[in-house]
């Protein structure tokens, strides 16, 4: 059965019976708006996925694909320190479109809400010579946010997970005929499909406090774009720069077959290659171990990459082993 055949109002309704309501939101699908309970200190955010720009269906499921629109708006609302509510999806589709397609694409997004314990809560549906999924995701502090102004000259530079997996499977999505062992394609191609969100290691790393009863955490964001190209979106906000020493970055064995097979550099993607989605986390020195050891408690390793300095020309400087020093070169932009 396609759009066509079932209709926009049938489609809302079959869907409706699909997705569930949790806490904090006292309703959601099925009248003119959504209502949320009062949230204190509601945080919003919202992130959009095109057809043949951010995916291309015959690289990916519409589960995988369901998971990744929501899952990169869990990370934006991990990075702020606060917690997802509720999601609103606008999806333009095809009338032709299988409802199968659909079903699985919501499959996906609804494992995701109850992973993390939210609600999709309405949207929109309209006709579109492409699939667009633009997801608005509404979440809540628990305390003040954390912002990428709060970094201070002194602060460890540390990121979770590892960082160059996404920009790698990529680059064998548009490289089909490279050999690599599969175990490590497979690896690659989850992780640019099916990046996690890390809200646990956020809410872990917030616990740690410095003496005078301040959090050790002072600035994060989430990498899309690259440790050095989102690094330096930190310091132009904090007024630092960011001194990152490219011999530390964390990047995996998968990674490095595949940039070793592909004649480039893993440092290149994990500095510039987005969508990771790990956190790049700005942390008072005198804490740095302790939030590496409550990062790890989550199942998650977390590594120094660098250190915040007085600012410079640059935003974001290479320091590598023999102190010889380069300025981060750009990440992605749309345009």
């Amino acid at each position: 059965m396609n759009l066509h055949q079932i209709g926009e109002f049938g489609l809302i309704e079959h869907l409706h019976s699909r997705l569930q309501t949790r806490r904090g939101v006292r309703l959601g699908i099925g009248d003119d708006a959504a209502i949320l309970d009062a949230l204190r200190a509601p945080i919003v955010t919202c992130d959009a996925l095109i057809e043949n720009v951010h995916f291309r269906r015959d690289w990916t499921t519409p589960r995988a694909l369901g998971r990744k629109a929501m899952s990169v708006n869990v990370s934006d609302i991990a990075a702020m320190g606060a917690n997802p509510v509720a999601a609103f999806v606008a999806l333009a589709i095809s009338e032709n479109d299988d409802l199968n397609w659909i079903e699985e694409l919501y499959g996906g997004m609804e494992e995701v809400a109850a992973r993390w314990n939210f609600t999709i809560a309405g949207g929109d549906t309209v006709r579109a010579p492409v699939t667009m999924i633009s997801v608005t995701m509404i979440g809540e502090l628990a305390g003040e946010p954390i912002l990428r102004s709060g970094a201070q000259i002194g602060d460890e530079i540390l990121v979770t997970g590892t960082l160059g997996d996404a920009a790698a499977g990529l680059a064998l999505l548009q490289n089909p005929d490279v050999q690599l062992e599969k175990s490590a394609r497979d690896f690659l191609l989850h992780r640019h499909h099916e990046p996690t969100p890390r809200l646990e290691e956020m809410h872990a790393a917030l616990k740690v406090k410095c003496a005078d009863g301040t959090r050790a955490l002072h600035a994060a964001l989430d990498l899309s774009d690259g440790s050095g190209g989102d690094g330096a979106h930190i310091a132009k906000s904090s007024n630092v720069s960011l001194e990152i020493f490219p011999a530390q970055l964390p990047i995996s064995n998968q990674c490095r077959a595949a940039a070793e097979t592909l004649k480039t550099d893993a440092r290149d993607w994990a500095l510039r290659g987005g969508e990771d989605y790990e956190l790049l986390l700005c942390v008072a020195p005198e804490k740095t171990d302790e939030v590496c050891d409550a990062i790890r408690g989550t199942g998650t390793r977390a590594t120094r990459i660098g250190r915040c300095v007085a600012r410079e020309e640059s935003a974001a400087i290479l320091v590598d082993e023999n102190n010889k020093r380069a300025a981060v070169r750009g990440a992605f932009e749309h345009f």
